[in-house]
């Protein structure tokens, strides 16, 4: 675990055999994405893939599973969103636009499902995606993706929380 100004990032979060399968199911050709036309707020046209595990006030996936015994780690008082985001290689890095994913505070979770070159850019931070590596942080503060070019695709599962 090492900490920077307002984030806490832990690597090796998950055993290797949970991290393992949920690795398996969201890689696995089979696995249901949906396709959004915007990343952030500001209309960017920027595509980019997701499903949603839980939305409050239920799981909305039957894959919701995956993640329960991981939350319990996150002492949260309420749920607000479990999401994982797919993002297509590009030929060169760009980073996305600056957004926040709530306007009030509450506390979440990033958690890297591969390796890649796409940093997560946290106001003066960026951290890199390292597979099975959680990065807290207070998600109502501007944050930012990037894509990534040394993958055929970037993949992080999002956690909202109280």
């Amino acid at each position: 675990m090492f900490k920077m100004s307002n984030i806490k990032v832990i690597d090796n979060f998950l055993e290797k055999k949970e991290f393992k399968m949920i690795q398996d199911v969201l890689l696995n050709n089979d696995f249901a994405w949906f396709c959004n036309k915007n990343m952030t707020f500001s209309n960017d046209n920027d595509l980019y893939f997701t499903h949603k595990f839980y939305n409050t006030p239920t799981s909305i996936s039957n894959k919701f599973y995956l993640f329960e015994n991981m939350i319990k780690k996150f002492k949260f008082k309420s749920l607000i969103r479990v999401k994982a985001n797919l993002y297509i290689r590009e030929n060169k890095k760009r980073k996305h636009a600056d957004h926040s994913d709530y306007p009030f505070k509450h506390k979440g979770c990033l958690f890297y499902i591969n390796n890649n070159n796409g940093e997560t850019y946290f106001e003066k931070e960026k951290v890199m995606p390292v597979a099975n590596r959680a990065v807290f942080f207070d998600p109502s503060k501007k944050h930012s993706s990037s894509s990534c070019s040394d993958s055929p695709i970037r993949v992080t599962i999002n956690f909202n929380y109280l």
